[in-house]
C-alpha cells in the first residue's frame, strides 16, 4: 500500500502542480447471494472486497472538481450546475455530479477538489466499479467538506442517485451498501429508506473466494439488465401491489395466465432466492459449510432456469454460464459458484476448497487470462483515510 500511495501523491502532483492533502481507498463489493431481488426490496448477502480505487485529493475554494483517473481524459465538473445531462449517462462525471446534487438536496455543504485516482476493479464486470466511485466521490465530500458527519446509509443513497438519474442505470442499493459497510452483510430491503444491515463473520478458512471477468462487459447491455426488475414489477402489478416482497408465491401463482413466461419464472427466482439468503445467513452464523455452499449453487441453478441472465441467448460462448461450467469442471465439482452481479456479461464468483485452488486459478487463466483471474480477499472496511498529509 505504500508504494501506491507514494505512486499517487506523485502522479497527483505532477497533475495538479501541488502536494495532495489526503489518499482515500474505497472497495469494490461482490454478491454472495440476492441476485436481482434488491430493488423488489428483498434481501441480499455481499461483501466489501479488496479490489479498490484509491484517489490522492485537496480541497479547492472554487466549485469545481477536477478528477484524473489513471489512463483516461480529465474530468471536470462544475458544481455550480448540478442538472442531468443525458450527454453525461454512464460517465464518471455524470457520477459526480449527480453525488454533488444529492448532498446539496439534503443539506450538506459541496465543494470543489482535485482528484488523481488509480483502480483494480475490473469495470462493467460486476465488481461495482460505478458504485465503488460514487461511494469515494461521496466520502471525499463528507471528509473534505462536512466533517465526516454524513451517514454511511446517506452516502448510499446519494450513489444510486446519481447511477440512477445521472448514469441512467436503474440499480438497486445493495451495490453501495455493499461497497460502504465493510465486511459481510446481510440486507433486507423491505424498508428501502431503512434498510436492516446486519455484518456477520465469514468462518469457513478452507474456502477461497476466486472472481472470472468473463471479458464482457454489462454495462453495454441495460436493456436486458433493466428487463428483470421491469418483469417483477409487472408480476407485482398484476396482484396489485408495488413490489414482489408485498406478494406471497400463491398471489403470483392465481395471476401466472396473466403473465409473461420470463416474469413469472423471475418471481419465482425472487421468492427462492431470499430464502435462500434468510438460510445462507443461519449457516454463516453456525458455520455450516454444506448447507452455505449449497445456497450458493442453487442461486446458479435457479439464475440459469428462472431469472435467465447467465448468458445473451445463443452466445454461450465468453458468457457467466460457460465460466460457472468450467469452475466446476476445474474444482472437479467442490464448492460452489454463481453469477456476480447484474449477469448477462461480467463476472462469476467461485468459492474454492484449498486443495482446489491452485488448479482452478491456473485452469482459469489460461482461458480468461492473467488478469481477468484472481482470488479476492473480503475487505473489512468501507471507504477510509490511508494518508493525511
Amino acid at each position: 500500500m505504500e508504494d501506491k500511495i507514494a505512486f499517487l501523491l506523485s502522479k497527483y502532483k505532477e497533475t495538479f502542480f501541488e502536494d495532495a492533502q489526503k489518499v482515500i481507498s474505497c472497495g469494490g463489493r461482490f454478491e454472495i447471494l440476492g441476485n436481482h431481488t434488491d430493488h423488489n426490496h428483498g434481501l441480499c448477502l455481499a461483501s466489501a472486497c479488496n479490489l479498490e480505487i484509491v484517489a490522492a485529493v485537496s480541497k479547492k475554494e472554487s466549485q469545481i472538481v477536477k478528477f484524473q483517473s489513471e489512463g483516461f481524459e480529465l474530468d471536470e465538473v462544475d458544481l455550480l450546475d448540478l442538472t442531468p445531462k443525458e450527454s453525461e449517462y454512464a460517465t464518471s462525471k455524470g457520477l459526480i455530479r449527480g453525488v454533488a446534487s444529492y448532498l446539496k438536496q439534503h443539506g450538506y455543504k459541496i465543494g470543489g477538489f482535485n482528484a488523481y485516482s488509480e483502480s483494480t476493479i475490473f469495470k462493467g464486470a460486476g465488481v461495482s466499479s460505478s458504485a465503488a466511485f460514487e461511494l469515494l466521490v461521496g466520502f471525499i465530500f463528507n471528509e473534505l467538506f462536512n466533517e465526516g458527519k454524513i451517514s454511511k446509509l446517506e452516502l448510499c443513497k446519494a450513489g444510486k442517485y446519481a447511477e440512477n438519474i445521472y448514469f441512467g442505470k436503474k440499480s438497486g442499493l445493495l451495490d453501495q451498501i455493499g461497497v460502504c459497510y465493510g465486511g459481510v452483510v446481510k440486507i433486507d430491503f423491505e424498508n428501502i429508506d431503512s434498510p436492516e444491515i446486519k455484518q456477520v463473520e465469514f468462518p469457513f478458512k478452507d474456502l477461497h473466494f476466486v472472481l472470472v471477468n468473463t471479458g464482457g462487459d454489462h454495462s453495454s447491455l441495460s436493456d436486458l439488465y433493466s428487463s428483470i426488475p421491469s418483469d417483477m414489477y409487472e408480476v407485482a402489478r398484476a396482484c396489485g401491489k408495488n413490489y414482489l416482497i408485498e406478494c406471497t408465491p400463491e398471489q403470483v401463482n392465481k395471476h401466472k395466465k396473466e403473465l409473461t413466461a420470463n416474469a413469472y419464472l423471475r418471481a419465482v427466482h425472487f421468492f427462492s432466492e431470499n430464502q435462500r439468503v434468510k438460510i445462507a445467513f443461519t449457516a454463516l452464523q453456525e458455520k455450516d459449510q454444506d448447507t452455505f455452499l449449497r445456497m450458493i449453487n442453487e442461486s446458479r441453478k435457479s439464475s440459469t432456469k428462472n431469472l435467465k441472465n447467465m448468458m445473451v441467448e445463443s452466445h454461450y460462448k465468453g458468457s457467466p454460464l460457460e465460466a460457472c461450467d468450467l469452475l466446476l469442471k476445474y474444482s472437479d465439482n467442490e464448492g460452489a459458484v454463481k453469477i456476480n452481479g447484474g449477469g448477462f456479461a461480467g463476472s462469476v464468483i467461485a468459492l474454492v476448497p484449498s486443495n482446489k485452488l491452485e488448479k482452478v486459478l491456473t485452469k482459469m487463466k489460461d482461458v480468461y487470462g492473467q488478469n481477468n483471474v484472481c482470488e479476492i480477499f473480503i475487505r473489512d472496511s468501507g471507504p477510509k483515510v490511508i494518508y493525511n498529509k
